[in-house]
């Protein structure tokens, strides 16, 4: 095979059905130079088979003991050999464009950062995310967790060795992708190239299922990139700004976590009101008072 121009790195974990429509959305790609990482990060089901069987020699498939996405990720990048590196979940999904808008972006800004828009999907609704192209605007919308990796392609210089922190499974993206974004020019087309499934078996929904730890993985990486950027964030919004965004992030972390283990949300949140905040009264203004039973 030739010299790749773009590298698409999937890790995955035991999730053979999904797999298939993710890589055959690369498949389906309407621009052809790629090649695609699959990091296996120790499944047990028939993952290995299904790429075997594909017999294609632009898949480049790999096999690790389970050690996390972040590792997944991580183990992918080396591996890569395009110019250009792009990240796509095994749930998610390109469209046939995503490649191609890339192309068409680097044909006039080579070794940078490109963002397109994304589609979030569910069983009966269908939502498309747009990026500005102002700066400070795609930077908020960063922050408020619009985009995920998979709406950006990078030029590899652009991406540090062991880019991802791998004592980290939520929030992972965020704490690499702020300081990336901040540091270097974006080359926006809100044009929309690819598609979150949102369901029930998503990583996401796995990670409340300790909430105290979740909570720690939080404050590791959401509100500590944000702390740790704050100077750089500053230039482009207010200081109130950037304290409101981290508060929405507690927010919306303990509305969440209240699903699935609501005593363990309302101690976090006890112990986050000793500092002066009660996320819960937060959340009930801002849904008039359906939660007030949760004080109770």
């Amino acid at each position: 095979m030739n010299q790749p121009k773009f590298s698409i790195i999937i890790p995955t974990y035991n999730r053979r059905t999904m797999l298939q429509r993710a890589v055959e959305s690369v498949l389906a790609q309407r621009y052809t130079n790629w090649e695609l990482v699959i990091v296996d990060d120790g499944s047990t089901d028939d993952t290995r088979d299904y790429i075997v069987d594909l017999n294609h020699d632009r898949i480049n498939y790999n096999y690790q003991e389970n050690k996390g996405r972040s590792s997944a990720r991580n183990k992918g990048f080396k591996i890569a050999k395009g110019s250009y590196v792009c990240f796509l979940d095994s749930d998610d999904e390109l469209l046939s464009n995503y490649l191609e808008v890339f192309e068409y972006l680097i044909n006039d800004n080579e070794e940078e950062i490109y963002l397109t828009g994304v589609r979030l999907q569910n069983e009966k609704v269908i939502t498309d995310y747009l990026p500005n192209r102002d700066r400070e605007e795609y930077i908020v919308q960063c922050l408020e967790g619009v985009f995920n990796l998979m709406p950006f392609c990078f030029h590899r210089s652009k991406i540090k060795n062991e880019p991802f922190q791998t004592d980290l499974y939520y929030g992972e993206d965020f704490q690499f992708l702020i300081p990336t974004i901040l540091k270097y020019q974006i080359i926006v087309e809100p044009q929309v190239s690819s598609v979150v499934h949102q369901h029930i078996d998503r990583t996401i929904n796995k990670v409340f299922l300790d909430i105290n730890t979740s909570y720690t993985q939080l404050e590791k990486s959401i509100l500590d990139t944000i702390d740790k950027n704050f100077d750089s964030l500053n230039r482009y919004m207010p200081m109130e700004k950037i304290e409101a965004l981290k508060a929405k992030k507690n927010e919306d972390f303990i509305l969440t976590a209240a699903k699935y283990n609501l005593e363990e949300a309302k101690k976090i949140n006890h112990l986050l009101g000793e500092n002066g905040i009660n996320y819960f009264s937060l959340i009930i203004q801002r849904t008039k008072g359906l939660l007030q039973s949760w004080m109770t």
